[in-house]
């Protein structure tokens, strides 16, 4: 059983995870444009915290295993910047990343719904998010042709987080989202996100 932290991500978080990039095909596949490689601290740090974005580490006994945002875009819980870090891939760890950030914003505000971006070529990622109920929609706005846009509904949810023993609890050092349960999926899986 693992016990796996939720928690707000600070600016040394941020910065360790620019050091995540080796090329700036890896950073805009991530992050998206507006972002520079080779990385100034400042300027990935100013594109990093946009208005409405909140960013979370997710970490297993203190050691940093994956990285996500929070944004409100849409009127939906957008989810954004998903990362498993590389060393930790391979072990469904996605899974985990995802439904903590789902619990995290459900916390926040109980009745929207989320979505995501995804590459079109990032059939991993794309598979892990299905495999959670996601399905794709129309674009809200001008469509971009290498992304997907996937939407869950609160309610489904809901269903994932209290189908699995899932809690939220507050500590000294802020709101944490534990899990303490294995994932089994119903195949086995693995996925970085990007």
């Amino acid at each position: 059983m693992s016990d796996y932290q939720l928690q707000s991500a600070n600016i040394d978080d941020c910065l360790a995870l620019s050091r995540c990039f080796d090329s700036a095909a890896a950073l805009s596949q991530w992050g998206g444009e507006g972002f520079v490689y080779p990385v100034n601290k400042l300027q990935f740090l100013h594109q990093l915290h946009k208005p409405d974005t909140e960013s979370y580490q997710l970490s297993l006994h203190g050691t940093a295993i994956g990285f996500g945002q929070i944004c409100d875009r849409f009127g939906k819980h957008h989810l954004a910047r998903l990362l498993v870090l590389p060393q930790y891939r391979g072990k469904q760890l996605s899974y985990v990343l995802l439904l903590s950030l789902m619990a995290r914003a459900l916390q926040q505000n109980p009745k929207l719904d989320f979505s995501l971006f995804v590459f079109k070529h990032n059939h991993l990622a794309a598979h892990c998010y299905q495999q959670l109920g996601f399905v794709e929609k129309p674009q809200p706005g001008s469509s971009h042709p290498d992304l997907r846009f996937m939407q869950l509904s609160n309610q489904q949810a809901k269903t994932l987080l209290n189908a699995n023993p899932w809690y939220l609890k507050t500590t000294a050092i802020g709101p944490l989202v534990h899990c303490v349960k294995e994932l089994q999926m119903q195949e086995p899986f693995h996925a970085h996100m990007d």
